[in-house]
């Protein structure tokens, strides 16, 4: 009687609902849980029914069928899975869910469309357009989804139990729990006596709401074996209780014939042997071979991200601290031409005081002077340069830091050749840092962000698509930075 309850409550209430298309109809039956409660974390199965009426569009009924998509988009979803069937007799499509809800109000809403991207070229646009709407389907009433009343994160119904299986003088021990839940159950350390137990595998299987957890140890031991029992406690959503389960003891003495002399009337030097078989036959890794550089590399490429984003950090921190150590090295004139920054067209004239008579860069200088002031209509946006017009071409405000860097650079050469060889390349070294030193600073920071982002991926992969995006937005973010600072923006002064 109670599996037939339980029975109807999965089944649930069913309601129809109509969707027009113009070119056929949708009927489409809606089976929600029966239950009254509901509970976060309880798998809440949810089934649809589809059947295509009035087809006009001249597609078989299970072609379209197979275009059709559902989704749920309550923002309380926690996960869901879904399978789809096409049944072949009564031409209708089974949608079905389960869903991980947390606490609040939900009309279990779901969006359905058709993937028009598979249906190109087999109809017409309009029919398209009309597919490519989405249809939201909701329950009539409201269901409240409660908080678990229990300090669990294990919800569900489950069942428990061990198996031991001997082979001369060592056991495999699994652990088994089944039910209907969320997919999280706890992973157990064994404890025995007279033996040491080892965990050799782990696997959890979730399939439309019914997990399946097997956990393998192996188990050395001497004369005899105790293994001790294994509790899970988790919170019954279909009870509506705290439910706490217990494994027996399992305990493996061998017959009278096969006993043998126990270990503490053993001589010291056949008990360490003793000992130390029963350790190789628990943790065999100890005793192989190892070659030392495979171990490093395998060490290294485990923590790779951790690597490179504690190198990255290291130099990033260097280049901050490096414009420090080597300014100390530039003379004061130098130091005042890389200062020189054309925020605003004046400071182009700013130029005449480092400019030696008869020098190369003194006609190009005193040319580029009367061109742009003299010679020249100059086009501004607000407060800053759009572009200047001259006889020769047009000059936007990149082409201007383009122009004054060329002179820049040629009035620092020319400060170079006073200087020794190893001065003269400590010089250049701050030179190249002063000029990249944003677009530097910007990269290793996204860098080291990014791998910081792909450490946290590994260690909790149910938060990777959030953490994904994140790192999206750091790259996309370091973009625009780059992009803002290297845009060259010059002031215009009225008069």
């Amino acid at each position: 009687m109670r599996a037939l309850i339980l029975f109807l409550l999965f089944i649930g209430i069913s309601s129809a609902y109509e969707i027009d298309y113009k070119w056929f109809k949708l009927e489409l039956l809606k089976i929600y849980p029966a239950k009254i409660s509901l509970y976060e974390k309880e798998p809440i199965f949810i089934r649809f029914d589809i059947f295509i009426k009035e087809n006009k569009t001249g597609l078989q009924k299970e072609l379209l069928l197979s275009f059709i998509r559902m989704k749920p988009v309550d923002k309380n979803l926690i996960s869901y899975q879904q399978e789809r069937f096409i049944h072949p007799d009564e031409k209708k499509l089974k949608v079905k869910n389960v869903l991980y809800m947390k606490k609040g109000d939900t009309y279990f809403p779901f969006e359905l469309y058709f993937d028009t991207s598979m249906m190109k070229g087999l109809l017409n646009e309009a029919v398209l357009k009309e597919l490519s709407k989405k249809v939201l389907i909701e329950k009539k009433q409201p269901v409240y989804i409660s908080a678990v009343p229990y300090e669990t994160p294990y919800v569900g119904s489950f069942r428990l139990r061990t198996e031991l299986k001997e082979e001369k003088g060592t056991a495999t021990l699994y652990i088994y729990i089944t039910g209907k839940g969320f997919p999280e159950v706890p992973n157990y350390t064994v404890t025995v006596k007279n033996g040491s137990a080892k965990k050799i595998g782990f696997d959890l299987k979730n399939e439309m709401g019914y997990i399946e957890s097997v956990q393998k140890y192996k188990i050395v031991y001497m004369d005899s074996l105790e293994v001790l029992p294994v509790r899970f406690s988790f919170f019954d959503p279909f009870q509506q209780k705290f439910v706490e389960k217990e494994t027996k003891t399992i305990r493996l003495t061998p017959p009278e014939k096969e006993k043998k002399i126990p270990v503490e009337e053993l001589p010291e030097e056949k008990k360490i042997d003793f000992y130390i078989q029963k350790f190789r036959a628990l943790h065999p890794e100890y005793f192989q071979e190892k070659n030392l550089i495979e171990i490093y590399a395998k060490k290294v490429y485990l923590y790779r991200n951790h690597i490179l984003a504690f190198t990255l950090f290291i130099l990033v921190t260097g280049l901050i601290l490096s414009k420090r150590v080597f300014i100390k090295a530039v003379p004061e004139r130098i130091k005042e031409l890389i200062s020189l920054n054309l925020s605003e067209i004046n400071d182009l004239k700013k130029f005449f005081r480092y400019i030696k008579p008869d020098s190369p860069a003194e006609k190009e200088y005193l040319n580029a002077l009367d061109l742009l002031f003299f010679r020249s209509k100059i086009e501004k946006e607000k407060d800053f340069l759009k572009k200047v017009i001259t006889e020769k071409g047009t000059y936007t405000p990149s082409d201007l830091v383009r122009l004054f860097n060329q002179i820049k650079f040629s009035l620092i050469e020319e400060q170079l050749r006073n200087l020794s060889p190893k001065k003269r390349k400590l010089v250049k070294i701050y030179i190249f840092i002063e000029r990249y030193f944003d677009i530097l600073l910007v990269v290793g920071l996204v860098l080291i962000l990014s791998l910081i982002l792909q450490i946290l991926i590994s260690r909790f992969p149910q938060h990777s698509h959030i953490l994904l995006i994140l790192n999206g937005v750091v790259v996309a973010g370091g973009v625009i930075g780059i992009f803002l600072l290297r845009k060259p923006l010059i002031r215009v002064k009225d008069g």
